[in-house]
């Protein structure tokens, strides 16, 4: 698999779990803001390194595994809220839910 492929299916699997978390978690406590940014830290940089020992995208070096996180978290932050937004819609589209009534 292309690495540059890898890296934006890491972001967008970043940005799915801290909102799935975000929402589990939040019914039970209250959260400070900067916790979900050391989550989102913690999460890319285990998605760097299972794209270098896990999917074998590039050489076997904890150095690549803590860049490829730091380009995920990078890639997750730019476009968090437009993959957030593709996720709900096609989520609504696929559940039939009209977004006018839910948001």
């Amino acid at each position: 698999m292309n690495v540059y492929v890898l890296l934006c299916l890491a972001a967008v699997a970043v940005v799915g779990l801290i909102e799935w978390t975000k929402n589990f978690v939040e019914k039970f406590l209250t959260v400070p803001g900067w916790v979900w940014s050391v989550v989102v830290l913690v999460a890319s940089q285990g998605c760097g390194f299972l794209a270098v020992y896990g999917a074998d995208v590039t050489a076997h070096n904890p150095l690549m595994a803590v860049l490829l996180g730091f380009a995920i978290l990078a890639l997750s932050q730019i476009g968090y809220e437009a993959i957030k937004k593709a996720i709900i819609s096609r989520a609504e589209k696929a559940l039939g839910v009209d977004s006018e009534k839910t948001n």
